[in-house]
């Protein structure tokens, strides 16, 4: 479908989107990490864009982080130092991952880029934590409002959490058609239209998505079904593993990714008081592994594979994720008890990293099956 295009188009030209972006003279800021509040720099004018790496061997980072230290990590630093992020006007971090948190000081050492923020993100959401981070945001929302002398008032942080609360509704729409049997649009393509949601204005990407909404149910080519999986793990900004397992007899029909529904699942409340209204959603939205409070995550999975109805599950686990290797053992457990399969599998984030795993997603995939 050539609306699916558009949205490949997008991550393909995100780059030349976003200086388009700042040759209005309109600020572009990167971020890491989905406890970044998009609604308060959108506020400012400014696009909000996700950092995402490359498939390409690193080189430039290597001098600087270790083999064993994330290889997304080092991806993403590797591009900051071969100025592929030179249009930044800002990056917005917070201490999600030790990885990240510390490659946030190599880029502010070594990339030339004018405005860094770190926001201190509690690891729990207990009241105290909410206090905390509430006052987080605003002392964020007055360091975006002292370095691009501008004013943030109520009302446009109203207008971006209704364009931002739009969005996140429509992405559902579109995962509800993932529901289907077989569903109306393919795991890689889902993560190719959340992607690109977190690099383009949200204004044209809802447009978009309106009309991809309108047109799919009349798709002449919809995916092939297949064993029903449900994806989760580390950071995934490739759709190379999902084509893998929907070319071995597997539909990613649903997923707990930051780069899926962990991203967008969770809407602002449009009732109170606009920056603890974004503090609360932020806080309590589906956590990552880093948080403490893991059994929510677990329940959002379970409720998934309910809604989706999914045969098993596979845990893509970025080789020196400490945070999902971690969690890995205790999410396993807590499926097998309820009699879902689960496959964890370490990959890289190169080319060469992926090739390996192709074996064993299609011998999982048959098992589930009962292929002999």
């Amino acid at each position: 479908m050539q609306i699916l295009q558009s949205f490949r188009n997008m991550l393909s030209k995100r780059h030349s989107i976003a200086g388009n972006w700042k040759s209005q003279n309109k600020p572009v800021i990167g971020w890491n990490s989905t406890y970044t509040p998009e609604e308060i720099i959108n506020a400012i004018g400014a696009l909000p864009v996700r950092i995402v790496g490359s498939m390409k061997p690193t080189t430039l980072a290597d001098a600087f982080l270790p083999r064993n230290a994330c290889s997304f990590a080092r991806s993403t630093f590797d591009l900051a130092l071969r100025s592929d992020y030179a249009y930044l006007d800002g990056l917005v971090t917070s201490n999600s991952c030790d990885n990240f948190t510390k490659t946030y000081d190599l880029w502010r050492y070594h990339a030339k880029i004018p405005y860094f923020h770190f926001i201190n993100t509690p690891h729990t959401n207990t009241p105290k934590a909410h206090e905390f981070f509430h006052q987080e945001i605003i002392r964020f929302k007055k360091s975006l409002e002292e370095t691009f002398k501008t004013t943030i008032t109520n009302k446009t942080i109203q207008r971006t959490i209704q364009l931002y609360n739009e969005n996140r509704n429509l992405l559902k729409k579109v995962y509800d058609l993932r529901r289907k049997d077989p569903p109306l649009i393919s795991g890689a393509e889902a993560l190719e239209i959340v992607l690109s949601s977190m690099l383009t204005p949200k204004k044209e990407h809802n447009k978009l998505l309106k009309q991809l909404l309108k047109e799919i149910e009349n798709r002449s080519d919809p995916p092939k079904p297949g064993v029903r999986l449900l994806i989760t793990g580390s950071m995934m900004d490739i759709t190379d593993l999902l084509n893998i397992i929907e070319t071995v007899g597997g539909i990613a029909v649903a997923d707990d990714l930051c780069t899926g529904t962990r991203y967008f699942w969770n809407l602002v409340r449009t009732d109170k008081d606009p920056i603890k209204a974004i503090s609360k959603r932020y806080l309590n939205k589906i956590p990552s592994p880093s948080r403490y409070h893991h059994q929510e995550r677990f329940n959002h999975i379970k409720n998934m594979i309910k809604q989706y109805n999914v045969e098993a599950v596979i845990n893509f686990l970025l080789k020196f994720c400490d945070t999902h290797m971690f969690d890995a053992p205790l999410l396993t457990e807590e499926l097998k008890n309820q009699g879902i399969p689960v496959l964890n599998l370490e990959w890289e984030h190169t080319r060469s990293g992926i090739a390996p795993i192709k074996t064993r997603i299609e011998a999982f995939i048959e098992t589930i099956k009962g292929v002999p």
